[in-house]
């Protein structure tokens, strides 16, 4: 009975969702982070990170949500900040194009990193297009799939 009931769970799931909903060929973008600290920069007071954001839809990007941990030099979370990081981005790209930007860890720190942090699983939690659709992945499960 119980091995039915997980069979029988297991086909709902794939009906409800589609197969393709966790394909990696459904991720609508590639991502690259890293986290920077340079004297003098106009983005940030203490650190940032550079990102480098290639559209794979033929839609507009209007809006993200991005997530990423920051870890320390030996791969232990950052104890300088928060862990983990979201943030609600306005940005313009255009369909097949890529966008380059820096986000300002400023409000996130508690102090001055000795040393560069790792920027780690990263994705987008939610992208919105300029036509008004949606696409989401809230936990990260499809980004590394």
């Amino acid at each position: 009975m119980k091995k039915n009931y997980k069979i029988l769970m297991t086909i709902l799931f794939f009906i409800l969702t589609g197969c393709k909903t966790y394909s990696i060929d459904s991720v609508p973008y590639v991502m690259s982070g890293d986290f920077v600290m340079e004297e003098n920069s106009a983005d940030y007071s203490i650190c940032g990170v550079d990102f480098l954001l290639l559209n794979k839809s033929e839609k507009e990007i209007k809006k993200i949500n991005i997530v990423f941990f920051l870890f320390d030099k030996d791969g232990e979370p950052a104890f300088e900040c928060r862990n983990k990081i979201s943030a609600e981005i306005e940005i313009c790209i255009s369909g097949g194009e890529t966008g380059l930007f820096c986000m300002s860890l400023d409000s996130f720190m508690n102090s001055i990193p000795e040393y560069l942090l790792q920027v780690d699983y990263l994705y987008l939690s939610k992208i919105e297009y300029e036509d008004g659709s949606i696409w989401e992945d809230p936990y990260g499960l499809i980004a590394f799939k």
